[in-house]
């Protein structure tokens, strides 16, 4: 699991939720670490490359137009002095902008982003076309020599919705009021000095071009005496900051946050520190994709992408039990990339943009496929399609497990997969290099978009042209095409929710050790230890690390499924028709937090948390629901491991990663196809945690 990730471009189609819009291997382990050691110079310098271009210049913050402040830079948030872009997310760097939905333009200060160890500040130029901050966000803020005893960690969620919560996290949904979100705090483990960034998540997903108003309150440092509020929040608080040249045009927004928090009980006497920020539009986290969707739909026509066949083996049931017939070729697919660069021998992609500013294809590009057809085929048994996701920067060849040839050959399914492009093996190269300077960062999210693109694309193809090629028809094979599913593990399954809520012709799809919000789970994942060599080295503030993180979760929101769920049957993207995803996480998974499901699970989205979830814990405020169940729904699995400590550091424990376990039990095998075939999840365990005891 893991990505870094950028959009946000505009398009009609979408219906953002919430009145108040105006304001890796089979198993998904990482097999890619070698690659990434072997780029790493050890002095911590970066290896040789093209050397990043240097920042533009980016807009100054309108409220610093009236001259020099006292606060300090002009490109910096003073509200909490210690670090320049906190608090995050904040309204500072929301400029009005009438061409975007929410009204606004992401605009940071050319200072504003971290800087590497080359001095050199992450690029805000790509921000622009974000209308706001990611459904996803963190909160983030520094309280030199904080106490959290009293903050709602995991276990606490129910308790930040508390009338004396210290911290109030608010949802303006225009007419209908302000409404109390849930949240949990963690300090950041990764840090060891006395001023660490407390991290405020939510604890569900949040909706699209929507305000959001937090206050804090009650907070006392280790000797227990009241953390003082910074210069610069006391001025705005106590009515002081009228006549100052930063603070001043910000009074009247201020003001609004105080009153919302005196609406929903809280004093502005005792506040501490107070913002509020707005999410981006369902336009400026979907459009591009949406558009590229309609227009490659149009250019590959009613039959999808044409197949070409590089090479056909077939085995006798000695040679292979299960599989009859491998296939590798190629699907020729629109290409809305160009290049972008260097780093190394890596070369680097972003999005083709037409003078409209939406990606324009420039001609076709052709990645491989695998289709592994199953022996109980060749008699002319219709056949439905499986699409597998693979996992972590891994390749299609993951589809060729044994696990999968015997679902194959017993519930009478052809499976098919291809490289996530822009997450695949081939990519590593190129993640690495944006490591070492976040600002090319689009490398991975626009390719991410061509990724999901073929993704969804090759389905149509394999419903449409699969059978008619020559070696397939004249073995007798049946395609059924409307038996057409995904099936992904780690990152898969994270994925999946993406594919399914974006596919016209999958319906269902089992998502394998998932997960979702990558700005939360990479931090948390063992996958990424390697990864984080070279963001140490380049940005070694862990403070500066948690704001980069925030950062690109809101251009990774157009792939990460944290945006996505809303969209699978809640609210479908327009002209689409509710699609369904079975969840599959793992207990005590070292690779994918199953922190970020119960999020979904917390969420308005209809993903439903299924009964016997644990049996040494609840999902605090889900209440689970019976078997059987129709719709999208989450199942855990169980292989003995004791959760994980709380906190943003991968787990370890004496029991072993359980990830690569829940896909080859029959019994979660069973269900799959149960829920594949009917859209109904069935009890599987015999009444009890699954798997079901031997």
């Amino acid at each position: 699991m893991r990505r870094w990730w950028l959009l946000g471009l505009l398009v009609w189609g979408c219906d953002d939720g919430g009145d108040g819009a105006q304001q890796a291997a089979d198993t998904g382990a990482l097999d890619a670490g070698p690659q990434v050691d072997a780029m790493i110079d050890r002095d911590g310098d970066p290896p040789d490359g093209d050397a990043p271009d240097a920042a533009p210049d980016a807009a100054p913050d309108a409220a610093a137009d009236a001259g020099p402040p006292p606060f300090g830079d002009p490109d910096c948030d003073p509200l909490v002095p210690e670090v320049c872009a906190m608090p995050w997310p904040s309204s500072l760097y929301l400029a009005p902008d009438a061409t975007h939905d929410t009204g606004y333009a992401l605009t940071f200060g050319a200072t504003s982003l971290p800087a590497n160890r080359m001095r050199q500040h992450i690029d805000p130029a790509p921000y622009l076309r974000a209308d706001g901050y990611s459904v996803g966000t963190p909160l983030l803020a520094v309280f030199p020599n904080l106490d959290p005893a009293n903050l709602p960690d995991q276990a606490g969620v129910a308790d930040s919705l508390a009338a004396d919560a210290p911290i109030v996290l608010l949802e303006d949904a225009g007419e209908a009021g302000l409404r109390r979100v849930p949240y949990f705090t963690e300090l950041d483990r990764r840090d060891d000095t006395d001023a660490k960034t407390l991290y405020v998540r939510p604890a569900e997903i949040l909706k699209e071009g929507t305000r959001y108003v937090v206050g804090f309150r009650g907070l006392v440092d280790a000797a227990g005496e009241p953390i003082a509020p910074s210069p610069a929040f006391a001025a705005l608080r106590d009515g002081l900051a009228e006549g100052d040249a930063q603070l001043g045009p910000r009074v009247p927004a201020f003001e609004a946050v105080f009153a919302d928090l005196a609406t929903a009980g809280v004093d502005r006497g005792g506040l501490q520190l107070a913002w509020d920020f707005t999410t981006q539009s369902c336009a400026s986290v979907h459009g591009a994709l949406l558009h590229m969707r309609a227009d490659a739909s149009e250019r590959v026509g009613p039959d999808g992408p044409e197949l070409i066949v590089d090479t056909v083996e077939r085995f006798t049931p000695e040679q292979n039990p299960h599989i009859a017939l491998r296939i590798v070729g190629r699907f020729r697919v629109p290409n809305y990339l160009k290049e972008d660069g260097t780093f190394q021998d890596a070369t680097g992609y972003v999005l083709n943009l037409g003078e409209d500013g939406l990606p324009a294809a420039d001609g076709w590009r052709e990645p491989e496929f695998v289709v592994r057809i199953p022996h109980t085929a060749l008699d002319g048994t219709p056949h439905g399609l499986l699409q597998y996701g693979h996992g972590l920067n891994g390749t299609w060849n993951q589809v060729e497990a044994g696990h999968h040839d015997r679902t194959a050959a017993e519930y009478g399914y052809i499976y098919f997969g291809a490289n996530m492009t822009g997450m695949s093996s081939p990519d590593v190269a190129g993640i690495v290099g944006i490591l070492y300077d976040i600002s090319r960062f689009p490398w991975l999210g626009h390719k991410l978009h061509q990724g999901l693109l073929e993704s969804i694309l090759l389905p149509r193809a394999m419903m449409h042209r699969l059978a008619a090629l020559p070696e397939v028809a004249e073995a007798g094979v049946v395609v059924d095409p409307d038996r057409v599913f995904w099936e992904g593990d780690s990152q898969g399954g994270i994925y999946g929710a993406s594919h399914v809520a974006l596919s016209p012709e999958v319906t269902r799809g089992m998502l394998g050790v998932p997960g979702q919000n990558y700005s939360t789970m990479l931090q948390r994942s063992v996958d990424f230890d390697p990864f984080f060599f070279v963001i140490d080295t380049s940005y070694p503030d862990p403070k500066d690390q948690a704001v980069l993180l925030a950062l690109v979760q809101t251009l990774w929101d157009s792939a990460d499924p944290v945006s996505y769920y809303r969209h699978l049957s809640a609210d479908p993207f327009p002209g689409d028709a509710p699609n369904a995803v079975l969840l599959g996480p793992a207990k005590g998974d070292w690779q994918v937090p199953l922190i970020t499901v119960e999020t979904v699970a917390r969420t308005d989205v209809g993903v439903a948390l299924m009964e016997n979830y644990d049996d040494e814990r609840t999902v605090p405020l889900v209440e689970p629901v019976a078997y059987p169940h129709q719709g999208s729904a989450i199942v855990n699995w169980h292989y003995g491991n004791p959760w994980p400590p709380a906190g943003n550091l991968p787990p370890e424990d004496d029991v072993g990663d359980p990830h690569g376990k829940p896909r080859k039990d029959d019994a979660y095998r069973r269900q799959m196809i149960h829920f594949f075939e009917t859209g109904e999840v069935i009890d599987v365990c015999g009444g009890g945690l699954c798997p079901p005891a031997e």
